[in-house]
């Protein structure tokens, strides 16, 4: 087997192109890819019949690889397959993927994977500001709302970072006087998706920064009754809005952002109505919009920042007025530094690297079709949501971006729980199902609370778990045998601060463009959420209508029976 050369790599990326990053199209032409299915059938893999019974006999998953055996044979595995991240003086993120189906064999075949398919030039190119989200013929520059000066970017996108950098310091400043005005007791953010997830994730993570005189409310669904349980329990003199939506078109947030100021203007018998100006807010790439519709303060976004990737800039507004502009600055620090990081460390030193290369293992190769986030630290209860978007929006995709059809799976399905709940509801198919689902654990070493017995105890059933799915339990009756050998990854945090909660978070960000280039994706567009929109606009009409005719049957009779009950 030839050996990875970093090398070669590195000279690859700096000799790509310094105008346009050409997509590399299906992995599965590489040759290397023929070698990891070679390398598969070693591994335990997702293969069913249709009557549910696993294809492989006893005597072939005896064959297989076995984490049990790795560990015994091997006393070096755990430090071999485990990563620090360390800024400065201290330890920010430590990644021990050693109970992960993994050898150094398939690790080395990653990651020459990773340098034919151009994964480091296309990283070079995000950080160029080239356009690499070539659909849209946009730039992809998320990570250029945390570069903290104006050095530290190519001379060409200088101009760019200081009209970021100003937009950065007034909506700053904003929230430092929301903070400062006590007559302001309720925020509202009405947006969806990415105006939403983020924000809602990281105030909820960082509450224990959180302002105590202000409470937070997030508006995303249509559904009416999200809004009214929110206007039901806030005031209008006393609620500032922030609506949040790119475009200023999206059809959730904008019906809900009409609703709330129609409520605004009637409430109190109109006594407020001419200060509605005062407690909304816009942020969106067309200010003008906002403008139109009252708003006096608004602040800009660009198109070359995706929904999903936005909580860096103004739509953090909400999170800004909770933390304050330090913590703020802070948070942004601990992404920066991980961008820093990505670009910086040789491949095989890389979180976002390792990270993204094994879920193209284990999605790909092993036929995981899911993945299940297990963050034990409640104020992480939002982040297996934010984690949805941000993983199965960006990588969901069949085809890439050549337009080819794949013929390999990309994305898992991500979901998850709060440890210790989630043991006390799916866990048990996690030890006991016929599929093999890998888990992710997060855990947090130094607790915000004063309480040393229930962090142990929290820690100690994540060790548990991942332990237990390891080794499993021997039972002759076979409902109470657990298999084991089941894999899983373990990302521990030494506490939960604006810094290091920014720092996670680009490490996810930076493991899906991994492992998005590596599939061959464009991981920055999302057309298979447009077409529900437009279906949507186009039936939202037959309900005042009754109109049925081009519809197929099913619609048809649904939407029949749901006028007929309205």
């Amino acid at each position: 087997m030839n050996v990875f050369s970093p090398e070669r790599c590195e000279a690859q990326a700096a000799s790509s192109s310094a105008v346009v990053c050409t997509p590399p199209g299906a992995a599965s032409r590489q040759p290397e890819w023929r070698l990891l299915k070679e390398a598969a059938a070693r591994f335990p893999v997702n293969r069913v019949q249709p009557g549910g019974v696993p294809l492989p006999s006893s005597a072939e998953r005896a064959a297989l690889f076995d984490l049990r055996t790795a560990f015994a044979r091997d006393a070096g595995r755990t430090a071999r397959l485990s990563r620090t991240f360390v800024h400065g003086d201290r330890w920010l993120a430590h990644v021990d993927f050693s109970k992960t189906h993994i050898d150094d064999d398939v690790l080395t075949l990653l990651h020459r994977l990773a340098c034919a398919q151009g994964v480091e030039a296309r990283r070079q190119a995000m950080f160029a500001g080239e356009r690499i989200n070539h659909t849209e013929g946009r730039r992809v520059m998320h990570w250029l709302l945390r570069e903290p000066v104006e050095a530290g970017v190519a001379e060409p996108l200088q101009p760019l970072w200081r009209e970021m950098d100003a937009v950065r310091t007034a909506f700053l400043d904003y929230a430092e006087r929301v903070r400062d005005d006590a007559s302001i007791t309720d925020i509202v953010n009405i947006g969806i998706g990415g105006s939403d997830l983020g924000p809602r994730m990281a105030i909820e993570a960082l509450a224990p920064y959180g302002h105590t005189g202000k409470r937070f409310h997030f508006v995303s669904n249509v559904d009416g009754d999200a809004l009214h349980d929110v206007l039901a329990r806030v005031e209008p003199a006393h609620t500032l809005f922030i609506v949040a939506s790119k475009t200023f078109t999206t059809l959730e947030t904008m019906t809900n952002a009409a609703t709330a100021m129609a409520w605004f203007r009637a409430a109190e018998d109109g006594r407020h109505a001419d200060r509605l100006g005062e407690h909304f807010v816009g942020i969106t790439t067309r200010v003008e919009s906002a403008h139109a519709l009252g708003m006096r303060q608004a602040f800009p976004m660009w198109d070359w920042v995706g929904g999903r990737y936005s909580v860096w800039s103004a739509v953090g507004l909400s999170l800004a007025v909770a933390i304050g502009a330090t913590r703020f600055r802070e948070f942004l620090a601990g992404a920066h530094a991980m961008d820093r990081h990505f670009v910086e460390a040789p491949a095989q030193d890389s979180l976002p690297m390792q990270l993204g290369l094994l879920d193209v293992w284990r999605s790909s190769f092993l036929g995981h079709a899911s993945r299940c986030m297990a963050p034990y630290a409640q104020m992480l209860q939002r982040f297996p949501a934010y984690l949805q978007q941000l993983e199965m929006e960006s990588n969901g995709k069949r085809s890439s971006a050549c337009g080819e059809l794949l013929d390999y799976a990309t994305c898992p399905t991500v979901w998850g729980e709060p440890g210790t709940n989630g043991q006390h509801a799916f866990f048990e198919m996690l030890h006991q199902g016929p599929q093999v689902l890998p888990v992710e654990f997060i855990a947090v070493c130094r607790p915000q609370h004063p309480w040393a017995l229930h962090h142990e105890l929290l820690l100690a059933n994540a060790l548990a778990q991942a332990q237990a799915l390891m080794l499993g339990r021997d039972d002759p009756d076979p409902q109470r045998c657990c298999p084991g050998n089941r894999p899983s990854t373990f990302i521990l945090l030494p506490e939960l601060t604006p810094f290091t909660l920014g720092t996670l978070i680009a490490l996810y960000e930076h493991r899906v463009f991994v492992s998005g280039a590596v599939w061959g994706l464009n991981s920055f567009d999302q057309f298979g959420v447009e077409l529900g929109k437009q279906l949507a606009s186009g039936l939202a009409p037959r309900f005042s209508s009754g109109d049925v005719q081009g519809l197929d049957a099913s619609t048809a009779d649904l939407l029949t029976r749901m006028r007929a009950a309205m």
